[in-house]
């Protein structure tokens, strides 16, 4: 097929470093997490992007998920890392690719597009082209004392189980993840994603606590009060989770922040819940499951939209 030289199409190999100076420019990523992105997890036959005069000015990469609506399994493409160089910017460049995409997913009978705008400007950008916020996440933020009251109240098993078990390979995340988020309807990665998730969570500096059932995805930080914050970006356990909640507790923070799916049934502290993803249902049989779907979850995330 010959490459289209001016208008939205898939990606050649030539357009990869271009992608790469791109998503740089845009997101300030290092290069190497892009390259590695590029070669573990995209694919050119999921790579979009606009060409002006042959050169890509405009991506997007797709990956390939499954989502979860009650019982049912749906196909679908999680669009990430959208950028435009800001010297073409608003020329309606995004929004052929969307289409492009679109018409990607109609062809290949994906039932799904599913992506997570950083700010409100981008929710709204994208609604115009369909899209609505149907995934959701908790934010329940506690002290020392609320998280060590929350963990005393649990029941515990008796034996101790080692922070990192032998045998544990990032891998068995995805076992983990299916069974703890069973409940609600929830973006499923593949296992060849989640250990990239995992590994560039680490290679950030991000700090892990992995159990045989259970696992937890958290970052460090201080914030401008002088106060240490532990946030959790992903706690998933195949059954109860208060013994990831009390290794938690062992390590000293002023606050704890747990990022969490809005089906979770765990309270305390003060919580909010807020927009965490949008959903667009191309097939006959999405838009019909759509009316179905509440505080979805995705959880850990590919790259920024911008």
């Amino acid at each position: 097929m010959a490459t289209i030289l001016t208008g939205p199409g898939l990606a050649s190999g030539a357009d990869f470093e271009t992608l790469t100076e791109l998503w740089t420019l845009s997101f300030g990523a290092p290069a190497p997490i892009i390259r590695n992105i590029q070669t573990l997890v995209a694919d050119p036959d999921r790579t979009v992007v606009y060409r002006e005069d042959g050169k890509a000015v405009a991506g997007a990469y797709l990956l390939e998920t499954t989502l979860h609506i009650g019982d049912d399994t749906y196909s679908a493409y999680y669009l990430f890392a959208a950028a435009t160089h800001p010297d073409f910017r608003r020329k309606g460049y995004m929004g052929q690719i969307i289409r492009y995409c679109r018409t990607l997913c109609e062809e290949r009978d994906i039932d799904f597009l599913v992506l997570v705008p950083t700010d409100n400007d981008l929710y709204k950008y994208f609604s115009r082209f369909g899209f609505r916020a149907n995934f959701y996440l908790k934010t329940t933020q506690l002290d020392r004392e609320q998280l060590l009251a929350m963990v005393e109240k649990m029941e515990l098993p008796e034996e101790e189980t080692s922070d990192e078990p032998a045998g544990f390979v990032p891998t068995e995340m995805h076992a983990i993840r299916l069974a703890s988020l069973k409940d609600g309807s929830h973006v499923e990665f593949d296992r060849q994603t989640l250990q990239y998730l995992f590994f560039e969570h680490v290679y950030r500096g991000g700090k892990t606590i992995l159990l045989e059932d259970g696992y937890v995805l958290y970052d460090l930080t201080t914030d401008d009060t002088g106060d240490t914050v532990l946030k959790v970006r992903e706690l998933c356990a195949a059954e109860e989770p208060g013994r990831l909640l009390q290794k938690l507790s062992d390590i000293e923070a002023d606050q704890y922040v747990l990022n969490l799916p809005a089906f979770d049934s765990l309270r305390g502290g003060r919580t909010s819940t807020g927009r965490a993803g949008m959903d667009l249902a191309v097939s006959k049989r999405a838009v019909k499951a759509e009316r179905t779907m509440k505080n979805a979850y995705i959880g850990l995330t590919m790259g920024d939209i911008s």
